[in-house]
């Protein structure tokens, strides 16, 4: 998995004004569709019914635990499926925007949203692959609202 980050970041490095060089490594946990819906709805209110599977959630950063923040991505797919390199990449925009101290700017969390699906839908494309996401840009303006 080292091989894949590091791929990725060099790609996220050529695609973006970020600095990427150096910068701490997030930990990356392939786990269960229901282990991912945990860590989802972790800090959701008590009063909120969680799910015990939420098919829509594939992937997961959380910068704020293990020392350089876990991504954590949905086991349905082996780490060569481009889809699941997307997802990767995805999280992976997520780490660079916090390390890079992004997070700071935004109004909310939510904002780095619109970066992360665009740089997804590139790579997809350079990629040759189908993009999943058929309308993507709409989505990453829904997504990344407050």
């Amino acid at each position: 998995m080292g091989e894949l980050v590091a791929a990725l970041l060099l790609w996220i490095d050529a695609h973006t004004d970020y600095r990427v060089t150096d910068i701490p490594l997030p930990e990356v946990r392939v786990v269960s569709a229901r282990e991912l819906t945990h860590e989802y709805y972790e800090d959701a209110p008590s009063t909120y019914t969680r799910p015990v599977v939420d098919d829509r959630v594939l992937a997961l950063y959380d910068p704020n635990h293990a020392p350089h923040g876990i991504i954590y991505l949905r086991n349905d797919l082996p780490p060569h499926d481009i889809l699941f390199q997307e997802r990767l990449l995805h999280e992976l925009v997520h780490h660079v925007q916090h390390v890079n101290g992004m997070h700071r700017r935004y109004k909310c969390p939510a904002q780095g949203e619109r970066e992360a699906y665009v740089l997804g839908g590139k790579f997809l494309k350079e990629s040759g692959a189908r993009d999943p996401l058929s309308n993507r840009e709409f989505w990453a303006g829904v997504y990344s609202r407050c």
